[in-house]
């Protein structure tokens, strides 16, 4: 039961940030089942905001996603993940969608990701003083690793559509990505799939097959229309858009809907088969043979792109690099209009011109000088902090971080405390 539990509050916390209308009863009722079996889910507008691209979720579908589960023998026989059927529709975000309250949200995601890996690490320091086994070298450990490093993943009929009607005026166009199926699995040496329970994640060894992956792009393409809602679309008809086009068509028909008409692939459809290979801790012994291999065998492969494909990728890489160092000023643009705070907004001018002539300098000497001098002030600043000193400005510490990246903080705070 508490294997049960533990997949129940994973669920919940790893998908519940990308789906709508996961419902804990029906969550638990599917572990206490056995197999973990989610359908028809509709993804949130926030999926691929991890991706840090000015785009969001404008619709997005899940058909199933079942987790295989082998309770009575786990650890001997491999834990299975199929997903199948994710369809997703994208679009530029709002202008403006990144103003201050929303950096605020990535900001607070960014210490909240610092505070998880920083107890991780201070987790570890206190089990190695104290001379217990590391997590890897324990039963618990053990099982684990052995679980991860023969996971079984499949993930088939996958549609991800991006619609662009502002990045490059008066030519709106459609790009996506499509994929029949990706599967994983644990291989031997001679390439046949086993399951392994020496150190699978130690010396993993793994085989990806892949199957109809393509990359479309329709130059002035309007957006897709529909005469409902897209969250109101049913099942059966986010497979009838979507699908058609993933897969070859079958040999008697020979047709293709609508939605997959005159479809321009800059990446017709490939197959191919990844074999990876990484060598144990215990095997690294001569440095003449590399500690990984990978071999890639693919199908012919097909790259074609016209000028107007051409054109509208330029647009696009333009808006993305605009959007990035938009995200890195956003923080100090005002929220009144230009009429009602014009003061503001010149300083908001001024300083997003320093911030990005700091970047200019990311590797001179100056630049070098003043990061030592901050690292200096943050460290300073931190271990008071660890004090609990009433005199320490978390305001200071909280303005430095705002312009670092979490692995840098990460190595000032160990630094000091190591």
């Amino acid at each position: 039961m508490v294997r049960q539990l533990q997949v129940l509050h994973l669920l919940r916390r790893y998908l519940g940030e990308y789906v709508h209308g996961l419902s804990v009863e029906a969550l638990r009722i599917s572990v206490w089942k056995g197999d973990v079996v989610l359908k028809d889910l509709n993804l949130k507008a926030e999926a691929l905001n991890s991706l840090k691209l000015p785009v969001t979720v404008k619709a997005g579908f899940v058909g199933t996603i079942t987790l295989k589960v082998p309770w009575k023998s786990l650890g001997k026989e491999p834990v299975i993940v199929l997903i199948d059927r994710v369809f997703i529709l994208a679009h530029p975000a709002p202008h403006g969608q990144t103003l201050k309250e929303d950096w605020e949200k990535l900001f607070e995601a960014k210490l909240q990701h610092i505070e998880e890996a920083e107890s991780a690490i201070l987790e570890a320091k206190a089990r190695s003083k104290l001379g217990s086994p590391p997590p890897e070298n324990s039963w618990l450990g053990s099982l684990i690793a052995t679980i991860i490093g023969n996971l079984k993943i499949s993930i088939s009929n996958v549609h991800i559509r991006y619609e662009d009607s502002v990045s490059n005026p008066g030519h709106p166009f459609a790009s996506g990505v499509t994929l029949a199926r990706l599967a994983a699995v644990t291989m031997d040496e001679q390439g046949n799939e086993i399951f392994d329970t020496s150190g699978a994640l130690d010396k993993l060894r793994k085989s990806l097959q892949l199957e109809r992956l393509a990359l479309y792009h329709d130059s002035n393409s309007f957006p897709w229309k529909i005469d409902k809602r897209w969250e109101d679309l049913s099942p059966k008809e986010w497979i009838e858009i979507y699908e058609d086009g993933i897969n070859e068509p079958a040999a008697d028909s020979g047709m293709v809907s609508s939605w997959a008409l005159n479809r321009k692939y800059l990446v017709s459809p490939i197959n191919g088969v990844l074999q990876y290979h990484r060598l144990g801790n215990q095997e690294r012994n001569d440095p003449e043979i590399p500690f990984e291999k990978a071999s890639l065998v693919l199908s012919d492969v097909s790259l074609t792109i016209t000028e107007e494909q051409y054109h509208d990728w330029i647009k696009l890489l333009e808006v993305f690099s605009r959007h990035r160092t938009y995200v890195e000023v956003s923080h100090l643009r005002p929220l009144l209009p230009v009429s009602e705070g014009p003061h503001l907004w010149w300083r908001y001018a001024v300083q997003a011109a320093l911030q990005q002539k700091k970047m200019c300098y990311r590797f001179s000497w100056d630049r070098i000088q003043h990061l030592c001098q901050l690292r200096s002030r943050y460290v300073q600043l931190y271990a008071c902090s660890l004090q609990q000193s009433s005199t320490v400005d978390n305001s200071e510490i909280r303005e430095i971080e705002k312009d670092l990246d979490s692995k840098v903080i990460l190595l000032w705070r160990y630094g000091d405390l190591a």
